[in-house]
This record gives C-alpha cells, structure tokens and sequence, in this order.
C-alpha cells in the first residue's frame, strides 16, 4: 500500500539530525504565534532493539515538561516511501505537541526491512502481540514511558496509509497499552484487500487477539473520497471491523452494542476547502466509539496536511488537530 510522500532517506547520523533541526524549522514557520517558551520545546533521536528487529525513532517533548506530572503519548506512524520525519513534516505533529503539551514519537522503519519503507503489515507475524514490528512499536512505546512521565491511561496511536493499517494493528494488539487510534487512508485489521472476508469476521478475529484484554477501543477514521490507492469503501470496512469489535468487547455478545450503522451523519465544509461527511457511532451508553471522515474530492494524501509537502492537503479538514481533540475526549478507563 503506497504513501503519497515521497522518500527521503537520511543513512547517516548526522543527516538525520539535520533533518530533524529542519523539521523544528519548519514547526516554527508554520506554528501559529506562541510564547516564547515555546521554542524551548526538545527534539530527540535514538534507537531501539529487541528480537524482532532494530528501528530508529524520533520525537518531541514540549516545553511544558516537568518530570513527576504526567504527560500524553502519541505514537505516529509513517506511510510507505516516508521516514519519521518526512511524516512529522507533513503532519505538523510536533508542532501541535509544543501547542497542546503531549509527547510526541515518530518509529521509523528501516530499508533493510522493506526497500520502500512500508510497514509490513500484510505479514501474520506482523499482525499478532509479542512479534514482529507490533513487538517493536510497542517497545518504543514502552521506552518513553519509562523515559518520561507519561501518563498511561493518555497512550494513542495514528498513522497514515500503510501506518494506518498499522495503527489500527496496534490497538487490537495492545488495546492495553494504547487508549485510542486514529486512521488515515488505512484499513481494517488483517486487511482483506480482495474484500473476499466480512467486516464483522475481521471484527470477531480482532476481539479474539485481544483475547483477556479485550475492551472497546475509540477509532478515528479519515478516508479522501477520490483515493485511488486505497478505495473509500475501505473506511466502511474500518467502521464495520470496529463496531463488531467493540460490540464484542462490551459483554462478549454479537448483540449490536455498537453496529456500523452510524449514531449521527452531519455534513462539514472547511472555511476555503473540501467539504466532508461526518459519521459518528455511539456504544450503548451514549459514549462517542467510531468517528469517520469522509472527504470530498481528495486523493491518497494527509487531511490538513503542511503545504511543504507534496502530498499534504491544506484544503481538507485538519486530521492533526481533530484527532488529537478525538484522543483527549477518549482517555483509557
């Protein structure tokens, strides 16, 4: 599954941290006027092992740290022919992380593990806790919150297209480590892309890897109406995996709890730009479990995305910023 961002490699050190010093550059051109404490704010990079692999990683704390008060974690995950930090340059991520005082880290995938960066999602190793990249994900997870003080029950993760897909593994993985998940042009846990299997068995498949820590987990959707790489019908599959699995997961009964038949439908337009069809999907006590975002017109890009990217779209509504206020509304219990 192709990303619209095209690669930009960085094989030494130093290169790397070049890019990232571009990034903080970048944050401040386009951040909106804040304090001046503000640029304090710390970019950093490192390295993480277990046995299923090694990946780099970057992030940012925001200024407003303190060590000993807790702080959200957000886990972002680059689409195929990105790094971290072309994905954070098209995101605008740490900058809304300075802004909105959470912790930020970007996993990088390596070339030596796909020549195209993509997270391997189609892999079953890949698909299941305790292997493979989701092992490594939540290890890098894990380190911040060992490194900083996080708070554990405001732990989420996003990502884009192939990332997408793999956000979305994630929170079916280690739906005890991460509180909610975000997707953008991604889709539904095991990905049929045949569309040979039903929503509602990726859904049943998904609530059975969740196995004893089975809960419903909140999901944010973002899907462009004119993609050509991921169909849009795709999101509906996202939706419908979801609902079954949350429907599961509220008393281990198929008794519609959650169904993917939407609570709400409202229509949205940005000032300037794409209009859109807001879905929103409720459990059984009112509580807000799947939101979609349907976008008129747009292709395989980033809603919102920074105008220093190629594939960034300033015309759509701005995933960053809806789906960090979607993450806040939804801390774990």
């Amino acid at each position: 599954m192709p990303d619209p961002v095209p690669a930009r490699r960085f094989p030494t050190r130093a290169r790397r941290i070049a890019a990232t010093l571009l990034v903080a550059l970048l944050a401040l051109v386009a951040a909106p006027a804040t304090p001046a404490r503000a640029a304090t704010g710390g970019y950093f990079h490192g390295t993480y092992t277990n046995l299923a692999g090694t990946r780099d990683y970057h992030g940012y704390l925001p200024s407003t740290y303190r060590t000993g008060t807790p702080i959200p974690l957000l886990v972002a995950l680059h689409g195929c022919t990105e790094n971290d930090v072309g994905f954070d340059l098209l995101t605008g991520l740490s900058a809304l992380a300075e802004r909105r005082g959470f912790l930020v880290v970007f996993p990088d995938q390596s070339t030596f593990a796909n020549p195209a960066q993509c997270w391997n999602w189609p892999l079953s190793i890949n698909q299941h806790r305790g292997l493979g990249e989701p092992s490594i994900i939540a290890g890098i997870t894990n380190l911040m919150r060992s490194r900083y003080t996080v708070d554990p029950a405001r732990v989420y993760v996003t990502g884009v297209s192939a990332g997408g897909v793999m956000s979305m593994i994630m929170a079916v993985t280690y739906p005890d480590l991460y509180a909610a998940a975000a997707t953008v042009a991604g889709c539904e846990y095991e990905c049929d892309v045949l569309r040979l299997r039903t929503p509602d068995q990726a859904g049943l498949d998904a609530w059975r890897e969740m196995g004893s820590r089975a809960r419903p987990v909140p999901v944010l959707v973002f899907q462009g109406g004119a993609d050509l790489v991921v169909p849009p019908v795709t999101a509906d599959r996202i939706v419908g995996q979801w609902a079954q699995t949350d429907d599961l997961a509220i008393d281990g009964r198929d008794d519609d709890d959650v169904t993917a038949t939407p609570t709400l439908v409202e229509r949205g337009q940005v000032p300037g730009g794409r209009s859109f069809t807001h879905s929103i999907h409720r459990g059984p006590d009112g509580t807000v479990l799947i939101e979609k975002y349907l976008i008129d017109g747009a292709g395989h890009v980033y809603p919102g995305g920074c105008w220093c990217s190629l594939y960034g779209d300033p015309s759509g509504p701005d995933a960053s910023g809806l789906s960090w206020d979607f993450f806040v509304a939804h801390p774990r219990a």
